[in-house]
C-alpha cells in the first residue's frame, strides 16, 4: 500500500479504507508513525508488525564513521563537513522515526538477535521484540548459476551498479590494503573487485583485477573460494553472506563485524585484522580447507515463519 515510503500518502490510503476487516498489519520499515496512530485510534483490534531491516542509529552513525570525521587538508573538506552535519541530522530524524514506531507497533519483527538485544529492547518494552531473520527465498535465481571448480580467488563485491557508497569504499579500501600488504606472498591466488567507481576514488593494487558492472555476482563466487567483506560499518544483515555461502565461499570479516553476525553464518566467516598481512594471508589459506556443511538460509526461513506463526496465532 506505501508510495514513495511517504507516511502522508498511506495515511490517506488508510483513511478510505474499513479497517473493521482486517486482522493484522504488516508494515516494512518504521517510516510511519502517523499511519500507526491511525490504526490505534481507529482499529485497535488491529495488530500491528513492524518490519525495520537496520538499528538507524547506529547505522547513520556508521555512515558518518566511513565518510570521515577526520577532514583535515581534505580536498573536498567543506562538502564532507556539510555531508556530515545532514548525516547528523539524519541520525536523529531516523532514531525518532524508529521510537515512535517502535512504541505505537504490537511487535518489532528484528531482523537480526544481535540487533534486538542492543537496540530495539531499549526503545520499546521488550517483549514485543522479536526476531525474524532474513532470509533469501527460494525464486531468487541461484538455480541459473551453473555450479564451477573452485579457483584461488577472492572477490571484493562492491555491488552490480554504482559502487561509491561509503560502507563500499570503506570495504574495498580495507581489501585493497590487504592486498597490498600480502605483496608477492601467495602467488598462486587472484583478486577481483567488481562494480564501478571512479579510479581517482580508490587506487588499486597491481593484483586486484577490475570486473567492472556485473549483472550478477553469482558467477563469479560459483568460481571463487573467499569473498572479502572487510568493513566494520553498517548494520542490519549483511545480504552478500548468504550469496557467499550458497556459492561455498568463506566470508573473510573483521572482528567487530563476525560479533554481530548470527552465530548461524559464523562457521562460514574468517575474522581478518585488516592491519596484519599474516592475518589476511592464514586466512586465505584457510579458505582451501573442506567447507563446512550446513545452510543457514534454511535455518533463518523456518525461524523468520515460526516467528510470524507464533504472532500471527490469534488470528489463525
Amino acid at each position: 500500500m506505501t508510495e514513495k515510503r511517504s507516511d502522508a500518502l498511506l495515511l490517506r490510503k488508510l483513511q478510505g479504507l474499513d479497517l473493521s476487516q482486517y486482522t493484522s498489519a504488516f508494515v516494512e520499515l518504521p517510516l510511519y508513525p502517523a499511519s500507526l496512530s491511525f490504526i490505534r485510534r481507529h482499529a485497535p483490534h488491529i495488530q500491528i508488525l513492524t518490519r525495520p531491516i537496520n538499528a538507524e542509529f547506529f547505522h547513520r552513525f556508521h555512515y558518518i564513521l566511513a565518510n570521515g570525521l577526520n577532514m583535515k587538508g581534505s580536498r573536498g573538506a567543506f562538502s564532507l563537513l556539510k555531508t556530515n552535519l545532514l548525516g547528523l541530522r539524519d541520525i536523529i530524524s531516523r532514531s525518532r522515526l524508529d521510537y515512535l514506531c517502535a512504541k505505537r507497533s504490537d511487535f518489532i519483527l528484528s531482523i537480526t538477535q544481535w540487533e534486538e538485544k542492543n537496540y530495539w529492547r531499549y526503545l520499546t518494552d521488550p517483549s514485543k521484540v522479536k526476531t525474524a531473520p532474513y532470509f533469501l527465498p527460494s525464486s531468487y535465481g541461484y538455480e541459473d548459476t551453473p555450479s564451477k571448480e573452485k579457483k584461488d580467488q577472492c572477490v571484493c563485491v562492491m555491488s552490480t551498479t554504482l559502487a561509491t557508497l561509503p560502507f563500499l569504499l570503506d570495504a574495498a579500501k580495507k581489501f585493497s590494503k590487504c592486498v597490498r600488504l600480502l605483496g608477492r606472498q601467495l602467488p598462486e591466488w587472484r583478486f577481483f573487485i567488481t562494480g564501478d567507481f571512479p579510479p581517482r576514488v580508490l587506487e588499486l593494487p597491481e593484483r586486484v583485477e577490475r570486473t567492472g558492472l556485473l549483472q550478477t555476482p553469482f558467477t563469479i563466487l560459483a568460481e571463487s573460494r573467499a569473498m572479502a567483506l572487510l568493513s566494520e560499518y553498517g548494520f542490519g544483515f549483511k545480504t552478500k553472506l548468504l550469496d557467499a555461502i550458497n556459492y561455498k565461499c568463506y566470508v573473510l570479516v573483521p572482528k567487530g563485524l563476525y560479533r554481530r553476525l548470527p552465530v548461524e553464518v559464523q562457521p562460514f566467516c574468517i575474522i581478518v585484522d585488516t592491519g596484519s598481512v599474516d592475518s589476511f594471508r592464514k586466512a586465505l589459506e584457510r579458505c582451501l580447507e573442506p567447507y563446512p556443511e550446513g545452510d543457514p538460509n534454511d535455518i533463518f526461513r523456518s525461524r523468520a515463519f515460526a516467528a510470524l506463526d507464533e504472532l500471527l496465532k490469534v488470528n489463525v
